[in-house]
């Protein structure tokens, strides 16, 4: 049925919406621009972003440059106030303190645990966020990683830094290829047909303003979306990226060996430009279209499963949902996590058997485990007072420590978190909620949204010859616990 309806918004579209049309109108599609501001070796990339961030001001629009720290730090080292002021008219955002040289990210986070991963992320990028922060006068609107340099303790990290966004393009972490939530932060991370660029002839421009258009209105289908675009202002100038030439396959030579990149000639620069500049103002000028930045993109996708406790209505769907498939839950117009579904449950057992009934829940965010249990129980049969008691532990633990554990204890004997959760949902879905309580199996459907790791995940040249994550990817996939889609914003 949900198919059949779909087809038909879509067929409406087409037969009944203009481009001006009330119903087209009502349905919002929104452009995010943004540009990884990172080239700090070549001179002539400073007056690269400084004319793009004058062509969104021309155009009274604005563009998110993500900006590395030693990038800013070279600005200001260089006298370029005038490039400083360019970019400040624009949004500005964060994108590591070195970018490529070694170690990055993945790399120095490959082999660290949760809490170890979080603290050295905050120390190395903490420091190029702070020279961010001096230059701008402003916090970074959102971080995304230097180049394929992804990793889960970023998002911790992020927490910290006060930064609600995670703004790039991998594909580590994916969501039907559309905005989603992990960790707590909202991420633009892979959109798959709504990440669009141009080259730089006209045929390719022409060719992208289409792509662009039949994008849009399957967006438009959807019920509003977002659509990512994203270069580099160095790639304007030059014929080989910076780092390419400096940090391939691990090499990471001291910076009075470092070499610039070899550059486009006066005429190809000028036609990227100018192929850049048509394709912005095609969008520009597109009806039903708003561009936006990074700063405005997290209010246009709220958490609505914070914004009003959830009923035991919303509950039961939980623990129903848990029976086929542990992972997001769709509650109408809200989405819980996987983490939330289990809290939410454990907040309903806590209470039951007390004087008075289970009402509203409401909750608070946690982080997945931060390990995966070493020992525990497969099968038993529990006591209600003692399973009441481990989901009581359960929610302390949280409270105390916004993560959840890696085994829940019940009754002296550890059990997993996912055989904990669906053993839960059954006992609520069916009203069991009294006598003896027979522990169930379960595993974590979420994790399929995180990739596994393999060589292709790892293909940014900067990294060494056969990089690899296993450790990290398996981290990574304990935060699952906490992802699901984002559901945009309807206009008021």
């Amino acid at each position: 049925m949900r198919r059949f309806w779909s087809r038909v918004v879509v067929l409406s579209l087409v037969l009944f919406a203009s481009p001006t049309g009330p119903l087209a109108a009502a349905l919002p599609v929104y452009v995010t621009f943004w540009f990884d501001t990172e080239d700090f070796i070549l001179p002539e990339a400073d007056d690269a972003a400084m004319r793009l961030a004058e062509m969104f001001a021309a155009r009274n629009v604005q563009a998110t440059f993500k900006i590395v720290g030693e990038k800013a730090r070279v600005l200001e080292e260089r006298g370029r106030d005038d490039v400083i002021a360019a970019l400040a008219k624009n949004d500005i955002a964060y994108h590591s303190t070195y970018h490529s040289v070694h170690p990055t990210p993945s790399e120095y986070c490959r082999d660290l645990t949760w809490q170890e991963g979080v603290s050295e992320f905050i120390r190395r990028e903490g420091a190029g966020l702070g020279t961010l922060r001096k230059v701008f006068g402003v916090n970074a609107s959102c971080y995304g990683q230097p180049g394929g340099s992804w990793t889960p303790q970023s998002y911790a990290a992020l927490h910290a830094f006060d930064i609600p966004l995670y703004l790039d393009e991998t594909s580590h972490v994916n969501v039907s290829d559309r905005p989603f939530w992990y960790c707590g932060v909202l991420n633009i991370l892979r959109l798959g047909d709504a990440v669009i660029r141009t080259g730089w002839t006209d045929e390719e421009v022409k060719e992208a303003c289409e792509e662009f258009d039949r994008v849009h209105h399957k967006l438009l289908g959807e019920g509003g979306g977002i659509i990512s675009i994203y270069y580099h202002p160095c790639e304007f100038i030059h014929r080989q990226f910076w780092d390419g030439v400096n940090f391939a396959r691990g090499a990471n030579p001291p910076r009075s060996q470092w070499k610039l990149p070899p550059m486009k000639s006066p005429q190809e620069q000028e036609q990227a430009f100018d192929a850049f500049e048509a394709f912005l103002d095609h969008i520009v000028r597109h009806a039903q279209t708003r561009l936006v930045t990074a700063r405005e993109i997290p209010s246009l996708y709220p958490d609505r499963v914070y914004s009003r406790p959830l009923t035991q209505r919303d509950v039961q769907m939980i623990a129903r949902a848990f029976r086929s498939e542990l992972s997001y839950v769709d509650l109408g117009g809200k989405i819980a996590s996987a983490a939330e579904g289990l809290l939410a449950l454990a907040q309903t057992v806590a209470k039951a058997g007390g004087d008075s009934e289970a009402g509203d829940v409401a909750l608070e965010f946690a982080y997945g485990p931060a390990s995966a249990p070493q020992r525990f129980v497969t099968e038993g049969t529990y006591s209600f007072a003692a399973i009441r008691e481990a989901a009581r532990e359960l929610l302390d633990i949280v409270q105390q420590t916004g993560q959840m554990p890696s085994v829940i204890w019940v009754a002296g004997e550890p059990v997993r978190p996912e055989d904990f959760a669906v053993t839960l949902a059954e006992a609520v879905a069916s009203g069991g909620l009294s006598g003896d309580v027979a522990l169930r199996r379960g595993e974590l459907a979420a994790k399929k949204y995180v990739a596994d790791d393999s060589p292709g995940l790892w293909g940014w040249v900067i990294f060494p010859e056969d990089f690899n994550a296993p450790h990290m990817m398996a981290v990574a996939k304990l935060q699952a616990w906490t992802i699901k889609p984002a559901v945009l914003r309807k206009p008021d």
